[in-house]
């Protein structure tokens, strides 16, 4: 034991410490910003979710108001969650390559988490109505198809896209999808 601490010790003896290596002034990890096509098509195809909808608004059905309500707090949770998704979808992309993009960015991240925060909000208060109360329940459901007008694709378009793009926009496949939406 004696003989390997011994060889160990002897290993370090007289070896001089590396020299300091310079560093770069710049950070390592850089990434350029993105070009304008790439920032439309992540934005445009983020908004997707929020414009698109392969569900019908649940119609009251008088007989089964239960179940209209039931199919409606569905509904209102599926929407929810495509704004939710769309604002993530936003924000991952990142401030517009313009001046003052950040705003841009906010602007659109901010309606589309009140829209979903206020569509919960009907869904909690719809979901709360006693099933066996058909009056509460016919007015809970009409509160909850008033709050359902959201925001189109051009509005969502028109707020996402910086004027100074909107030429570009035209050549993204995205932002030509989100259009025909």
């Amino acid at each position: 034991m004696t003989v390997a601490l011994a060889v160990v010790a002897g290993c370090s003896y007289g070896v001089e410490a590396a020299p300091p290596q310079s560093r770069p002034m710049a950070p390592e990890n850089t990434v350029a910003p993105p070009t304008p096509q790439t920032w439309l098509g992540q934005v445009c195809s983020a908004l997707a979710p929020a414009v698109r909808s392969t569900v019908p608004v649940p119609a009251t059905v008088p007989g089964d108001l239960a179940g209209s309500r039931d199919r409606m707090v569905a509904y209102l949770e599926d929407r929810a969650t495509a704004l939710d998704a769309s604002a993530a979808g936003v924000n991952r992309a990142g401030p517009a390559p313009v001046d003052n993009g950040q705003s841009t960015t906010a602007t659109v991240v901010d309606l589309l988490r009140e829209r979903a925060a206020s569509l919960r909000e009907q869904r909690e208060a719809l979901a709360a109505i006693p099933a066996n109360s058909d009056a509460t329940l016919v007015g809970g459901l009409e509160r909850a198809r008033s709050a359902l007008p959201l925001p189109g694709p051009t509005v969502l378009r028109d707020l996402a896209l910086p004027v100074n793009l909107t030429d570009e926009a035209a050549s993204v496949p995205a932002c030509r999808m989100l259009s025909a939406s």
